[in-house]
């Protein structure tokens, strides 16, 4: 009896430490907790009258970045103005004065103007074929702009990319557009970055990385899908190997777009689209509009809601013509 007695005692205390060691594998005591869970967050507190909408973006128009629910139009519904990292509506403009794109037409000019003479640069040909290939073009400029698409994809894509998605939707809402950065500040910390990063690896001996360029895609696809801005935090960090790119490229960006946000909602509600990527993390634009005062929590967002989508694109933006004349020389 003693025998079976210690038997069922061990038997018993081999069973608890089982147990004990399974609950502590699947509920590990000191695992970081998912801070940022979600595209589309409410910014309401710090003396707000009405609720602004931050919502992370990706600058593409594949269909798997359109997953959009009733949340996403009721909040652009009901707010006075949408904003994306620049103004639409400028972008002519800002990019007419855009440095790289000028030193980029300079250098293709130069290269166009130093060839030789030839016979044939004398010779008048007939326009038949200029005019044909002139119709064929598609101009890559106004595709960037307004797109992002390309033929080969095109059974996968929307009709434009998100940004401008959201900036069409707000149009046709009839909401003023604006942007939380300025065009030629945030031109001018991407070429600072840039030379920033060539710096740091012309001073360091190796580079390493952990995974390939196709595997970060693929990662930073699935998490976007799922609205894991955590997992998108940790591919930026680990996709870029200079603190000085980050810097100017990201963080001080992050700083720009949550000053503007804030300046922008204490008088008229907003609606801000920008890259995912600027949302989460301790410098991300989530925390420093917390770090002002303001309450972000996270919307949830359910499956695309295709009628809703369906009952905008058949609004019509409102547009307005005025004259306009030549100077006369």
């Amino acid at each position: 009896m003693m025998k079976l007695r210690s038997s069922l005692t061990v038997v018993l205390c081999l069973l608890h430490c089982v147990v004990c060691s399974a609950q502590s594998k699947a509920k590990p005591t000191n695992a970081r907790q998912p801070k940022y869970q979600g595209l589309l967050w409410e910014i309401s507190g710090n003396g707000l009258k009405k609720p602004s909408y931050l919502f992370g973006t990706m600058h593409v128009s594949a269909k798997l970045a359109f997953n959009l629910s009733d949340s996403f139009y009721y909040c652009i519904r009901n707010v006075d103005i949408v904003a994306l990292e620049t103004n639409p509506e400028e972008l002519q403009e800002d990019f007419s004065q855009s440095f790289r794109l000028k030193a980029s037409s300079s250098q293709l000019l130069g290269r166009a103007m130093a060839g030789r003479l030839e016979q044939s640069s004398f010779t008048i040909n007939g326009y038949a074929p200029a005019i044909r290939a002139a119709f064929g073009y598609r101009p890559e400029m106004i595709n960037h702009l307004l797109y992002r698409s390309y033929a080969s994809r095109e059974d996968y894509e929307e009709d434009t990319f998100l940004d401008m998605y959201i900036y069409q939707v707000g149009k046709r809402y009839g909401k003023r557009a604006t942007g939380v950065e300025n065009f030629q500040e945030s031109e001018k910390l991407m070429m600072q970055a840039y030379r920033d990063a060539a710096k740091e690896r012309r001073n360091r001996k190796t580079v390493s990385r952990t995974s390939s360029m196709n595997d970060d895609a693929n990662t930073l696809t699935d998490a976007y899908r799922r609205g894991d801005l955590d997992m998108l935090d940790s591919i930026s960090n680990n996709s870029y190997d200079s603190p000085a790119f980050m810097e100017k490229f990201l963080y001080r960006r992050n700083e720009i777009q949550a000053n503007s946000i804030d300046s922008i909602s204490r008088k008229e509600s907003i609606f801000a689209g920008v890259g995912a990527a600027h949302l989460p993390g301790d410098r991300g634009v989530i925390n420093l509009l917390r770090k002002k005062g303001y309450k972000v929590r996270p919307i949830t967002v359910n499956n695309r809601d295709h009628l809703q989508k369906d009952e905008v694109e058949k609004l019509t933006a409102p547009v307005v013509f005025s004259p306009y004349t030549s100077p006369i020389n």
